[in-house]
């Protein structure tokens, strides 16, 4: 296969033999469907496309890879309700769709006059098509000509690549980053809401630059995060909570390399989660400090991390963006801020939260971030305030919307609340502290059936939340519906058995 570097590309697939781009149905149908991306929807003529859909295959004339290539082709074209012919697309834009067709019919491409972010789409869409020297050539093309642009949509990269191994070029790139910067991920505003996989490819990494009680804290953050019900102190955990927590990070605490936590983390860090591990395990911890010489009891304990002791070039740790991020002390106490405040640590979320404004005042996820905070804190003036700046500088951000429309419901503005967490929820769908808010702001109003929609949907992805259950029992209860009530209000007291406003 020609160079990278030079400006078009024979890349004639492995897949797409002769046999394959000089059959009738070659010739006859990739031009119709290169014709019909330049129409519009209403334009298609049913007859053409029936013609073409209706073709019979020439499948003893292809290889099995081809065959499935023009199967997917041909799913792209339905018919709807009024039987007129349409081309589905709704994870493939029409230029990339049209790059795709051009090469399995024309066996050339050229990728260095393609936008970068059009190039990264189409290696998608391939890998959707089962394109493998086209992925395996694209993700060449990304790494040795547009590496910066790579860094710079860091996050999207790295969630894209881990979800499939046929980008293994790119989860390479991926992981040579993370491992000598791992602030880039843990330290970014998305963290808390990374996919389990991602975090799993990153703890098995032997070479990841981060002191392990560090990863223990992060691990133990997100886990949380993903448990908003869990109670704010530890210390008030029941078995129950605890078993939560295990379940979450049941994927995690394998990777962690519990033996080269320092002591002082162990107490402080560990001890307090120490239900979540395996008793045998604990019992080796606090074996290791005190008699270290004594063989322990784990099967399968990890080595250390290896530390990096030469100092990188430039050129192999990143460009200036990743620098800055990594030096961005802003995105540090951002972070530790909506850390801090997920732990019901309001006053030092604020210290955090101050400090990071104080540095990037203009910051929209800081201001979110402190507005939420004040919220939590009764202090919805502040929490106001704040949310709105925030929406002024993104306004499609979910998550202050969310806290803006309960921010609003507090202070009696029910209509701009509703139309807040409705925003919000066209965003978010699937967010449950949003839908319990919408409910409450519905059963203030009155409006007691979508009340309990917005409750029952809320219940049906965190079924242990005891608010929900305690506004959906006093929704039932004004509904005249008793029974429906004393079982969710009975419900929610086994969670939280003290709140006295049941």
């Amino acid at each position: 296969m020609p160079s990278c570097k030079e400006p078009l590309l024979e890349l004639r697939s492995k897949k797409v033999s002769n046999a394959f781009l000089q059959s009738t149905f070659a010739y006859a149908f990739i031009p119709l469907l290169l014709k019909l991306l330049e129409l519009r929807p209403k334009e298609v003529n049913d007859a053409l496309l029936q013609s073409a859909s209706t073709n019979t295959l020439p499948h003893s004339k292809l290889n099995s890879d081809e065959y499935n290539v023009i199967i997917e082709v041909v799913r792209t074209v339905t018919s709807n309700d009024n039987n007129v012919k349409i081309i589905k697309q709704a994870n493939i834009s029409t230029e990339v769709f049209e790059i795709i067709i051009k090469y399995i019919y024309g066996g050339t491409i050229s990728l260095e006059n393609i936008n970068t972010s059009v190039v990264f789409e189409l290696l998608l869409a391939s890998n959707e098509f089962g394109l493998e020297e086209l992925i395996k050539h694209i993700q060449l093309f990304l790494l040795e000509n547009n590496s910066s642009w790579l860094r710079l949509n860091f996050s999207r990269v790295c969630r894209t690549s881990l979800k499939d191994d046929n980008l293994k070029n790119l989860q390479q790139f991926c992981a040579n980053i993370v491992a000598k910067h791992p602030s880039i991920i843990f330290d970014s505003d998305e963290f808390l809401t990374l996919p389990e996989n991602i975090l799993i490819f990153i703890l098995k990494l032997d070479n990841l630059q981060m002191d392990e009680g560090k990863i223990w804290d992060y691990i133990i953050n997100w886990g949380i995060a993903q448990n908003p019900s869990l109670p704010l102190n530890p210390d008030q955990w029941s078995d129950e909570h605890f078993l939560t927590l295990k379940s979450s990070l049941q994927n995690f605490l394998p990777l962690i390399r519990y033996f080269q936590i320092s002591g002082e983390d162990i107490f402080e860090k560990v001890r307090p989660y120490q239900k979540i591990l395996d008793q045998t395990l604990w019992a080796d911890i606090m074996l290791k400090f005190m008699a270290s010489n004594k063989a322990i009891s784990t099967l399968n304990v990890l080595p250390p991390r290896k530390n990096l002791t030469t100092t990188l070039p430039l050129r192999d740790i990143a460009d200036k963006g990743i620098i800055e991020i990594e030096s961005n002390r802003a995105s540090k106490l951002r972070k530790s801020g909506e850390a801090y405040r997920i732990m019901g640590k309001y006053e030092e979320s604020l210290i955090d939260l101050n400090k990071s404004l104080e540095i990037e005042a203009n910051n929209a996820n800081a201001l979110s971030y402190r507005g939420a905070t004040y919220f939590a804190m009764d202090r919805y003036e502040e929490s106001l305030a704040d949310l709105n700046k925030s929406l002024e500088i993104e306004p499609d951000n979910a998550f202050a919307l969310k806290y803006r429309g309960a921010t609003y419901y507090k202070v009696d503005r029910y209509e701009e609340s509703l139309a807040d967490l409705n925003k919000s929820l066209k965003i978010e769908p699937n967010d449950a502290l949003a839908l319990r808010f919408r409910g409450e702001t519905y059963r203030i109003m009155r409006r007691y059936e979508e009340s309990l929609a917005d409750f029952n949907k809320s219940l049906t992805i965190r079924p242990e939340n005891a608010i929900a259950l305690k506004y959906s029992g006093a929704t039932y209860y004004w509904m005249d519906r008793y029974e429906e009530s004393l079982a969710d209000l009975n419900q929610s007291l086994k969670i939280e058995p003290n709140d006295a406003l049941h």
